[in-house]
């Protein structure tokens, strides 16, 4: 599917409302960051609004819609801000995942996580004179935060980090990529797995013609949105974007403040 920009929901509402309605059920997948949560300067800072965790509660609890939320971070991170039980969590872009009470760990990201812990080791030395970077190791990827560095210093980070990946795998260690986000870095095993594999798995794992919903606003939703077009991807499902840019999904909202309103849409047909 070639990405377009997205049909805004309020021109679209009437046929996203009808799919929803027109389903036996909904698996409901939403990003964290940039959709449950504002981006803000600090990822340590980023808190889910009490008016979306009600609305997670309140679709729980109705039978015919699964939750799940999907992201980039870590798992044990994730699941600690978002707070609910009862709902599906995919961290590290589905890398591990928590479902009905157990957590998996993809088999074939396992032997990376040594790799990734050295990485980071070696970015904290090679880029502390840089202003503004972060580095976060996530165990089985890691996160090279530059929001905060001068823009004319984005260049070297991104230089140091793909000759230290490239260093690593040269001395022996597992294949890794490096993939781009907002404002980051991503380090990852090079694996098949992503958002979109996340999003696959628990559709596959939902009753037979529930209909798949993504949420996202970074370009590693991308993943998940081509997985849900219906005539190239694996799954016949709703990609919503948050924001505005060329992108493979079908609907977009103007900003993360609009979530609840998809939610709400969400409820009206399946919950009442």
């Amino acid at each position: 599917m070639q990405t377009t920009d997205a049909t805004p929901l309020w021109l679209a509402r009437e046929g996203v409302a009808d799919r929803l309605a027109a389903a036996p059920g909904v698996v409901c997948c939403l990003d964290f960051d940039g959709v449950l949560a504002p981006i803000v300067d600090d990822p340590d800072a980023a808190a889910m609004p009490a008016p979306l965790g009600e609305r997670l509660v309140a679709l729980r609890e109705c039978e015919s819609v699964r939750v799940a939320v999907v992201s980039g971070r870590e798992l044990s991170d994730l699941r600690d801000r978002v707070g609910i039980d009862g709902i599906a969590y995919a961290g590290n872009h589905g890398l591990e995942r928590w479902v009905d009470g157990e957590r998996s760990v993809a088999s074939d990201a396992r032997r990376s996580a040594d790799a990734v812990a050295r990485v980071c080791d070696r970015l904290d030395d090679q880029l502390a004179h840089v202003p503004g970077v972060g580095i976060e190791d996530k165990d089985l990827t890691a996160t090279v935060h530059v929001r905060d560095v001068p823009d004319d210093r984005v260049p070297e980070v991104e230089r140091v980090v793909r000759e230290t990946v490239e260093e690593a795998m040269s001395a022996g260690g597992p294949a890794m990529e490096i993939r781009d986000g907002k404002a980051i870095r991503e380090i990852r095993p090079a694996v098949d797995w992503d958002k979109g594999r996340a999003v696959e798995r628990l559709a596959e794992a939902a009753p037979d013609g529930w209909l798949p919903l993504y949420v996202g606003d970074d370009v590693t939703d991308e993943d998940a949105f081509r997985v849900l077009d219906g005539e190239s991807g694996s799954l016949d499902g709703v990609g919503i974007l948050v924001g505005q840019r060329e992108t493979a999904a079908d609907v977009r909202i103007g900003s993360q403040r609009d979530v609840r309103e998809l939610l709400d849409l969400v409820a009206e047909a399946q919950c009442e």
